[in-house]
């Protein structure tokens, strides 16, 4: 948010900053790249029920579209658990 309050208090020409920032601020935007965001938790606390708790929040359609509502996020992938690793695969060698 900082960046877009530099660019509409006139302080910058332009910085790199996220689209919801420039939406808020009714400021142009011009996308450079697309990030992707994970959330990673421990396996030791997965299946505490705050964790739980989170992960049913993400989950929620309200949730959802809040993200949405904010502009420039996708919550297609939202929620989804791509991969859970042990701790015993991460000593590994």
């Amino acid at each position: 948010m900082s960046v877009a309050v530099a660019v509409l208090s006139k302080a910058a020409d332009a910085g790199l900053g996220i689209y919801a920032a420039a939406k808020a601020l009714d400021l142009d935007f011009i996308p450079v790249i697309t990030e992707k965001y994970d959330l990673v938790i421990p396996e030791i606390f997965f299946n505490d029920k705050k964790i739980q708790i989170l992960i049913e929040i993400i989950n929620s359609k309200k949730f959802k579209n809040k993200v949405l509502h904010l502009g420039g996020y996708s919550t297609e992938k939202t929620g989804t658990c791509f991969k859970c690793i042990t701790s015993s695969a991460l000593t590994a060698t």
